[in-house]
């Protein structure tokens, strides 16, 4: 079986106006929590109390964080089940778990909560 590898996840403040070089953007990320941003680079992470108290009340496992992540890659259910040896019945039924914790009825839907909230990059 292979695995995702997937990165926890993290809030982290975001400035859409970028200091003046890229020193000060590291100081800036290290001393203030900050993520400062290319200017052309626009990074929205915004879910409303609802969404955000949802994902923490259902947490998603790592197999569904991995499915969630191809799902945001434009990844077919065939073409995850092909690339993580599982059947396709089984990828379905994570996708419809991921679907109930996250209380949306689409691919579409995850994927736009997905990056908002940050589960996914």
């Amino acid at each position: 079986m292979k695995t995702c590898q997937i990165e926890p996840f993290a809030a982290k403040k975001v400035s859409l106006c970028p200091p003046p070089s890229y020193a000060d953007s590291k100081i800036t990320e290290k001393w203030f929590g900050i993520s400062v941003l290319h200017p052309q680079t626009v990074n929205i992470r915004a879910i409303d109390v609802q969404q955000r108290q949802q994902i923490l009340e259902h947490p998603l496992t790592e197999r569904e964080l991995c499915i969630l992540k191809m799902i945001v890659d434009g990844n077919s259910n065939l073409n995850i089940s092909q690339k993580l040896y599982i059947t396709i019945g089984t990828v379905k039924a994570h996708v419809r778990n991921i679907f109930n914790k996250l209380n949306v009825c689409d691919r579409t839907q995850a994927t736009v909560l997905a990056l908002r909230s940050g589960l996914v990059d």
